[in-house]
């Protein structure tokens, strides 16, 4: 798969500018399994609404992305599915703690005690260390495997004889 050296810098940033995205709603997610214990169940049970919202809106889309593109473009250039395997083996673990926190959210709508609120607060923190680790993951050792390429290209350019390039 052949990709310019300004394509594998687009990928970079984009990648780089979604992960800064996604940290804020991961904050929340902190945020709200923080507040579990110390405020009333129907206002908790909005929040980890929300936070549902977010996953469906922002994550998943991104997850998406990172499946249908990023994924088999590392993999392609690799050469082995085994590049993404673990990555994509997290992004099944978010989709099962989400699951997890829907029937969290369904009841403590319904008025769910403490045993309820404890599982959300662990369902919340597990989800956000989950994201957080996988991010650096990726970060660590999928994304530089672009920039690899954008080194190959660069040194690709500079080995063309001048006066050959249009």
């Amino acid at each position: 798969m052949t990709t310019t050296a300004a394509g594998t810098q687009a990928i970079w940033a984009f990648e780089e500018h979604e992960h800064r995205d996604l940290v804020r709603g991961i904050n929340r997610i902190h945020d709200v399994a923080c507040e579990i214990g110390r405020r009333p169940t129907p206002e908790l049970s909005v929040d980890v609404l929300d936070v549902l919202r977010w996953l469906d809106g922002t994550l998943e889309p991104h997850i998406g992305w990172e499946e249908a593109w990023l994924y088999p473009e590392i993999e392609a250039r690799t050469g082995t599915p085994w590049a993404t395997r673990a990555a994509r083996f997290d992004h099944q673990q978010v989709r099962e703690m989400a699951a997890r926190l829907r029937a969290d959210q369904a009841l403590l709508s319904s008025g769910g005690g403490g045993d309820q609120q404890a599982e959300a607060r662990c369902h919340l923190f597990g989800l956000e260390a989950l994201l957080r680790a996988h991010i650096e993951r990726e970060e660590r050792f999928l994304i530089p495997l672009l920039e690899d390429e954008r080194a190959t290209l660069r040194a690709d350019e500079r080995s063309v004889p001048v006066g050959t390039l249009d």
